[in-house]
């Protein structure tokens, strides 16, 4: 499995392959058989489809994880998997040479107001991923307590780049969380040391 790297925001050189990058579901086919997430969680209601990598995306996130996250979901339609090895034509936007950055950015853009979440630039096996802010996959190590109107709900959530205070709604507040789970983070960029700079709580990541 090749994982995509964040775009530093430069002008790229060479031959790339530009495709659209889905908020999807990263589906993989163990040599067994067994459909997993890419962290090798397990993922349901897919084993009658044939594919070995692939993106689950029935039109937004929250849908697609909802298909593969319990067995109860019922079959995943063949029309929602993008095949990414060997490369599904409906993501297929081109090949460019010597890419500028105003050029990524341009055609991230009109991408974005199609309702993608961004790009992927391939060349070879170095992919990477064009996105208006950076997000991160983090665990969770631990669990603040609210104060004030949050009194009794979580607060904040610490994980390994730092503190995690803003972009949940009240009910999320309320949810149960625990250390260990993986979290989605969004952030204007990382500091010299690796911390969020302006972190904001994306979502749960259920297949992680």
């Amino acid at each position: 499995m090749i994982r995509c790297k964040p775009w530093k925001g430069n002008d790229l050189k060479g031959k790339w392959h530009v495709t659209r990058k889905l908020d999807g579901v990263r589906a993989l086919r163990n040599e067994d058989g067994s459909v997993v997430s890419r962290n090798g969680k397990p993922l349901y209601n897919l084993d009658h489809l044939d594919f070995q990598d692939a993106e689950v995306f029935a039109g937004s996130w929250e849908e697609s994880v909802s298909l593969v996250r319990t067995k109860s979901g019922g079959p995943v339609p063949q029309e929602f998997i993008y095949h990414l090895n060997p490369l599904d034509e409906r993501l297929d936007i081109g090949i460019w040479y010597d890419p500028s950055r105003d050029e990524i950015l341009s055609a991230l853009s009109e991408t974005e107001a199609l309702g993608d979440e961004g790009l992927v630039l391939r060349q070879g096996n170095v992919w990477l991923k064009v996105k208006s802010s950076d997000t991160f996959d983090v665990q969770v190590t631990d669990v603040v307590p609210g104060r004030g109107k949050h009194t009794g709900r979580m607060g904040a959530l610490m994980t390994d780049r730092g503190k995690v205070g803003t972009g949940f709604t009240d009910a999320e507040r309320s949810e149960d969380w625990r250390v260990g789970e993986i979290i989605e983070v969004e952030c204007m960029s990382l500091t010299p040391s690796g911390k969020f700079r302006h972190p904001r709580f994306v979502r749960r990541r259920f297949d992680k």
